[in-house]
């Protein structure tokens, strides 16, 4: 038996639109989560080098924390197709399209399932392309 693996769908519209937001300098310096060789922690280490710089200086410092953990639950996809194309992605937003397109899903609790329904929002788990548009 042979196995061969395929990147997920996801995978290669990912590397797609990311191929073209680097092609075409869409990516601003200051991103760090979701690029190449940068992180959320060297994002927190930029962040704190310039809160020390500042409170070094006398500068007062005020920190607000937002919490966007379930961000990509409610992004709503015409919203996200819209946005797309404002980008210029053409090459692969009709796969985006079609992969977000009559997706239904239900719940299954102890054994009983809920009606379909339509999801209108929201990104599928191993997803991050969205977040690198939005």
């Amino acid at each position: 038996m042979i196995t061969i693996k395929y990147p997920y769908p996801e995978s290669i519209i990912r590397d797609k639109v990311i191929d073209h937001l680097e092609k075409y300098e869409l990516i601003n310096n200051s991103q760090h989560g979701f690029v190449k060789k940068k992180s959320c922690l060297t994002n927190l280490f930029v962040f704190m080098e310039k809160v020390i710089d500042y409170i070094n200086s006398g500068i007062p410092v005020d920190v607000i924390y937002l919490d966007f953990q379930k961000a990509f639950d409610k992004v709503p996809h015409r919203r996200l197709l819209m946005k797309l194309s404002a980008h210029g992605i053409a090459d692969v937003i009709r796969w985006i399209k079609n992969w977000l397109t009559d997706r239904k899903q239900r719940v299954v609790l102890n054994g009983q399932y809920s009606g379909w329904s339509d999801v209108l929002s929201g990104v599928l788990l191993r997803t991050s392309s969205v977040c690198y548009i939005y």
